[in-house]
């Protein structure tokens, strides 16, 4: 033995070793897994996700990282903001240009959906649970 008495023990083999000294027993364990977590998408699906990337980085996130940077630099330039004594524009101008990258990407994202669920056949699992998604948040008007 380990030296410790049998009762704690018992509780140190609980998952829960800390809500095991005010309840009798650990909660029951929930295994919950994402519905898409083992899914392969099809040639069809990876073509369209595949197409909304290559938009999403052309039209968004490219336009924006450059306008991003080119004001910060400008901004460092006029005196607007103040360069770092040693690294210099790079650091603030690369930070913009990252913050960029992701604006571009986030505003992507409705049209991205919105292609998704028009382009993918209705026999696909990946736009039939997009286009269930969208209906699920914006129900049609109700007519009288």
């Amino acid at each position: 033995m380990s030296g410790k008495n049998p009762k704690e023990e018992k509780n140190e083999d609980c998952d829960c070793f800390a809500d095991s000294r005010t309840k009798k027993t650990c909660p029951p364990i929930r295994n919950v897994t994402h519905p898409l977590r083992y899914y392969e998408f099809t040639q069809e699906e990876m073509k369209a996700l595949e197409e909304c990337d290559k938009e999403s980085f052309y039209q968004r996130c490219l336009p924006f990282s450059t306008l991003f940077a080119t004001v910060t630099y400008a901004a460092i330039r006029a005196g607007y903001l103040q360069k770092h004594p040693h690294f210099g524009v790079f650091p603030k101008v690369m930070f913009t240009a990252l913050v960029g990258y992701f604006c571009g990407r986030w505003s992507y994202i409705a049209q991205c959906d919105e292609k998704l669920r028009g382009k993918l056949s209705a026999n696909s699992h990946l736009g039939k649970i997009l286009r269930k998604y969208h209906l699920d948040r914006n129900p049609p008007p109700k007519t009288k």
